[in-house]
């Protein structure tokens, strides 16, 4: 047995003891720690683990076995760094181990360094649910802009060409000349959507669209624009090394394969450098392919081919469009989305610009103002800031901006902002860090010493250490291992405290749907009863005697709520490549590869203390989740959303859970808002089309032709410049 002693201290030599230090053995070949030891009262641990036969260690490896230790909270965070000892020594006395008490205690981020930066007092802020919000709310802001609009995004869909009058009709037609994509704010003018087929278009005149804003912004106020999109590339050689070995695989013919067959039939070493030479052909081919492809999955010449047309007379050019080249497999996606306005305002936002991320709180199957979406209806979450925050928010734009320039180009730093003492019709003011997720491969110039920033991640295992009654979280993915450790550890912690999820039934990536499932089941087995995970649905009762429509919203908010004291909304989801590396493309990379995220974390005045945004949030989500309201809309001062540190609230999402599912068992011929479903107990990962998941949790749909409800696969696109659903009927999920 190995025997490890020590002291925990803070930074003023007293005892930490809200802390455990574990041992994790690297002859054991796993990152699960071999074992634990609590702190007493003095700060004091004593910490054995089993040790390695000697024989056992040289047949394994002939480097000599070693024990890391280290200080961490109660979910599992890193608070002290590795201490290495010699796992041939029996005993081993560490003496005193120091942990800062800001990096062990609070909810403020320091990414190690044991302060906090990009936090300010006095921010107004607001709650953007859904498209129709924040959307809106961008429309607003472009419109208000004075000098400057400076924004990050991941898709901004544009017409194919920009005409001076881009709500001329052409007579041939009588549709517009610029076909919109994008509306982010509709005209007063209600839509009244045809059936396709003959008859006169009646197209949408008169709605905001940001390319129409953002140029009006250029060319009537002279303001300056920057846009940063998203522009996916291949590394090489990384890239180039992985095709060449990986295409023939591919392909049905491992080079490895190839050589044996040679080798038997008595050829062998002479056929191999043919082999070697097809796979760097082959390589090299599907190189230039994925290039093009990748190419054509960024907007930056769809932005540029629109504006520069727009902007060509003007004898000062002040709009820039620039893409943020991230090398596959090195690097991850450009993921943040945000839009600054005069350098004091801002939006955080969850959606990229897409028509498929608008949509209303009642998120009903048809809308035409959805557009060209024809996939899942989508909920989303983003937040404005008025304020200091937005300078913080600039700041990190100007990060991003400088990060690929020469020091002439570089955008200079702006001072801090005043802080504001009135909510000027936002919902709160409020204390928020500015948190983020970057990669130390990538941001060379920014982050010195190639160490990746992980804010995001330890807000969030911040936050699930402090909480003490409930954690709500609404995210797109759901299959991180560090955050599912931390909830299985802050759950077995707290015998009281409720975790609740919202997620979609099928996360829109490969091998995700399964891995989400088995987090899931890690969490259910730790909290039981606690722990409850629900997906969202629209209902349409239907009133010409069809059957009712039940569709699945898909959920692509990245938010949480812990304990009405505090909230995070922005860009990262939970799983690796948005907090701390991608498990598929990390191993291509030899190293990690993560996201470039972006997350506002509101923050109570105090420990423990109700912060009043982050209860607003709590309220005016559950209001629309559960079907609370009042003329239509999400009534978050209903009584049953009141606070209370006692309050059982899974019992208050179950009981609108059950009786959803009853709603849709009998078929009623009543609509039924708010329309959630618990998350199925088995083979959740499986379950990955509406009917799959209704039929698993004891909805009737079989036959088809008998069934008493229709699950629908998605929306109807609707056309803007026409005036019409691009076909008669949704389609229905008929997959058994």
């Amino acid at each position: 047995m190995i025997s490890v002693i020590g002291r925990v201290i803070d930074d003023a030599n007293q005892p930490v003891t809200s802390v455990k230090v574990v041992a994790l053995a690297d002859w054991l070949l796993t990152d699960k720690p071999a074992n634990s030891a609590k702190v007493d009262s003095a700060g004091q641990f004593v910490l054995e683990v089993e040790s390695i036969d000697p024989a056992d260690a040289a047949a394994i490896s002939p480097v000599v076995p070693s024990l890391r230790v280290r200080v961490v909270d109660r979910v599992g965070r890193q608070l002290s760094t590795d201490q290495v000892l010699d796992a041939t020594v029996t005993t081993h006395n560490l003496g005193n181990i120091t942990v800062s008490r800001a990096e062990g205690e609070g909810l403020l981020v320091t990414n190690g360094t044991g302060t906090a930066k990009l936090v300010s007092e006095g921010n107004a802020v607001k709650l953007l649910v859904d498209g129709l919000e924040a959307f809106g709310r961008v429309a607003d802001e472009i419109q208000i802009a004075q000098n400057s609009i400076n924004m990050t995004q991941l898709f901004f869909g544009v017409p194919e060409d920009f005409h001076p009058n881009n709500e001329e009709i052409d007579p041939a037609t009588k549709e517009p000349r610029e076909k919109a994509n994008l509306v982010f704010k509709f005209s007063p003018t209600e839509i009244v959507p045809q059936d396709p087929g003959p008859g006169a278009p009646s197209p949408r005149i008169g709605d905001a669209r940001p390319e129409r804003l953002l140029l009006k912004s250029l060319l009537d106020k002279k303001t300056i624009v920057r846009i940063l999109m998203n522009e996916p590339t291949l590394s090489f050689p990384e890239a180039f090394f992985w095709l060449v070995v990986l295409t023939p695989v591919a392909a049905g013919i491992p080079a490895g394969l190839v050589a044996g067959v040679t080798a038997l039939m008595g050829v062998g070493l002479p056929f191999l450098p043919l082999v070697l030479v097809a796979s760097v052909i082959l390589g090299f081919i599907e190189y230039i392919k994925i290039r093009k492809v990748l190419e054509g999955t960024t907007d930056v010449d769809d932005l540029k081919h629109y504006f520069d047309p727009g902007v060509a007379s003007e004898p000062v050019q002040r709009l820039s469009v620039r893409g943020f080249k991230q090398a596959a497999p090195d690097h991850g996606v450009q993921h943040c989305k945000m839009v600054i306005v005069d350098n004091d305002r801002a939006v955080v936002l969850g959606s990229p610009f897409s028509q498929r991320y608008w949509d209303t709180p009642l998120h009903q199957i048809e809308e035409p103002r959805r557009g060209g979406n024809d996939s899942d209806i989508v909920h989303d979450l983003s937040m404005a800031v008025v304020g200091p925050a937005a300078r913080d928010l600039f700041e990190t734009f100007r990060l991003y901006w400088n990060e690929d320039l020469s020091q002439n180009q570089e955008l200079p730093a702006l001072p801090a902002l005043a802080p504001n003492t009135q909510t000027s019709g936002e919902d709160a003011i409020a204390k928020v860090q500015v948190v983020r997720t970057m990669s130390g491969k990538r941001f060379t110039k920014a982050l010195k010493g190639g160490q990746s920033e992980k804010g995001i991640l330890e807000g969030y295992l911040r936050a699930i250490a402090a909480a003490q009654h409930y954690i709500y979280m609404e995210n797109q993915y759901f299959t991180d291992g560090v955050i599912t450790d931390a909830l299985v550890a802050a759950l077995k912690a707290n015998n009281t405290l409720q975790v609740i999820m919202v997620v979609p039934i099928k996360p829109d990536v490969v091998f995700y749907p399964r891995r989400q499932a088995k987090r899931i089941d890690q969490i259910r087995e730790a909290g039981g009863k606690r722990v409850g995970v629900f997906t969202r649905w629209s209902y349409d009762k239907r009133v010409n005697g069809d059957r009712p429509l039940v569709a699945p919203i898909y959920i692509h908010a990245k938010g949480a709520v812990v304990d009405d004291s505090w909230v995070t909304i922005g860009s990262a989801n939970l799983d690796g490549l948005s907090l701390d590396y991608n498990l598929l493309l990390s191993p291509l990379a030899f190293g990690e590869t993560t996201a470039c995220e972006l997350n506002l974390n509101v923050l109570p005045n105090s420990p423990g203390a109700i912060a009043p945004f982050a209860q607003f949030a709590r309220r005016r989500l559950w209001a629309e989740h559960l079907g609370i309201l009042k003329d239509g809309v999400p009534h978050h001062e209903h009584s049953s959303l009141a606070h209370g540190p006692d309050h059982d609230w899974l019992k208050l999402w179950r009981s609108v859970a059950e009786r959803a599912l009853e709603h849709a068992q009998k078929a009623k011929r009543e609509d039924f808002p708010g329309f959630i479903l618990e998350y199925p107990k088995e083979d959740g990962g499986c379950l990955d089309t509406p009917r799959k998941h209704l039929a698993a949790l004891g909805v009737t749909l079989k036959p088809i032709n008998q069934a008493v409800i229709r699950p629908i696969t998605g929306s109807r696109k609707f056309h803007f410049s026409t005036g019409k659903w691009d076909k008669k009927r949704l389609t229905e999920d008929i997959k058994q």
